[in-house]
């Protein structure tokens, strides 16, 4: 098995990857105590993997339990959470239980902030089934759930126990949901580092990604990560902010459509070409660096354009409630060149609704 290592002061722990699922009850007989699992899910994810990965836990002397939730960005709110505390407490999950986390980015959110909040924290593992939580959400620790203005605006810093990488579970994937990870693999790829960026634009302009590419490519990601998380695990030195290339503007996409017409790997294509228009309008980065980007992001299959009309200052003012924002102004994460972002830029208002109006159709 390979792995990667974060070593943060609040909790050190390994990210696993595994092409077995019997090594996931193996990593928790070795890190976790007590024989106690909770798993936390979705009807999507639970259908296809919930009943097999629990007959491995009980055939192997686990107590389990299991929640599983409604499907979609729109359940990851203060309702899931407290129809989860309510159910734990009626069936007597305890702090010696721990969640274990199967499904994409809203299920790791979600069952993140429910542990690291219920009875003041129980343990958590990760265990991502999506290409997009694979290789961002599952690691760093970041929790949280939506609320009617803004995305993850309430939420938690909280480290797993571990995270459990096991890339056979993207072959339930649809092409779209592949696609929607896609858009976090070329943000890591724009930030840091333009060799890989180079390797992922050939690999997308085949169209075929063998399995050997995703397990590159995740574990890439997964390290890319890593090196941040353990520089600034709280997003206190401002070196984390560079992790939410793309997010500004894509946030504010999602609120303001109420989570129902992007996935948040297609609005995160947006904002990344939406960031590299404004870095381009004031002269951050030359045309070329934009163009390359704006390529890249075509060859994964995303629009250049987004279809409707959007209310301007609207997107303007959720975007003043971004989490970096200072007294209201946007402090924008921006590429410099293939492989170097910058955070903290400041853009002029009238730039930005000006961009906004060129990027809808």
């Amino acid at each position: 098995m390979k792995s990667i290592k974060l070593n943060l002061k609040s909790n050190s722990y390994t990210v696993i990857f595994s092409d077995n699922n019997e090594d996931l009850v193996s990593c928790c007989k070795r890190y976790l105590p007590n024989r106690k699992i909770f798993f936390i899910s979705d009807t999507n994810v639970a259908k296809v993997y919930l009943k097999e990965i629990e007959k491995i836990f009980r055939n192997e002397g686990f107590e389990i339990f299991s929640y599983v939730f409604k499907a979609g960005e729109e359940q990851k709110n203060i309702k899931t959470l407290t129809d989860l505390y309510n159910y734990a407490l009626s069936i007597g999950i305890d702090r010696k239980f721990t969640v274990l986390a199967l499904g994409g980015g809203v299920v790791g959110d979600t069952a993140g902030f429910f542990a690291s909040t219920y009875m003041r924290g129980i343990k958590i593992i990760q265990v991502p089934t999506s290409l997009l939580a694979m290789v961002d959400s599952s690691v760093g620790g970041k929790t949280g759930v939506n609320v009617e203005k803004g995305k993850n605006i309430a939420g938690t810093f909280y480290q797993p126990k571990f995270v459990f990488i096991n890339i056979q579970f993207l072959k339930s994937l649809s092409p779209e949901h592949i696609k929607n990870g896609m858009a976090e693999i070329i943000k890591y790829a724009v930030s840091f580092d333009e060799k890989f960026f180079g390797r992922l634009d050939l690999i997308l302009k085949k169209s075929i990604i063998t399995e050997q590419d995703f397990k590159e490519i995740i574990y890439k990601c997964c390290k890319f990560k890593a090196d941040i998380v353990q520089k600034d695990e709280k997003e206190v030195s401002g070196v984390r902010e560079l992790l939410n290339f793309g997010h500004t503007f894509a946030h504010a996409l999602e609120t303001i459509t109420k989570y129902k017409y992007f996935l948040h790997g297609e609005a995160v294509a947006v904002g990344i070409l939406f960031a590299a228009m404004l870095a381009e309008k004031i002269k951050f980065c030359d045309s070329a660096t934009k163009q390359k980007i704006e390529e890249i992001l075509s060859n994964a299959g995303f629009e250049n354009k987004i279809s409707g009309k959007l209310n301007r200052n609207m997107l303007l003012n959720l975007m003043k409630k971004d989490k970096k924002s200072v007294s209201r102004i946007i402090r924008f994460v921006l590429p410099k060149k293939i492989g170097q972002i910058c955070s903290g830029i400041e853009v002029d208002d009238k730039i930005i609704l000006k961009t906004i109006g060129e990027i809808s159709k």
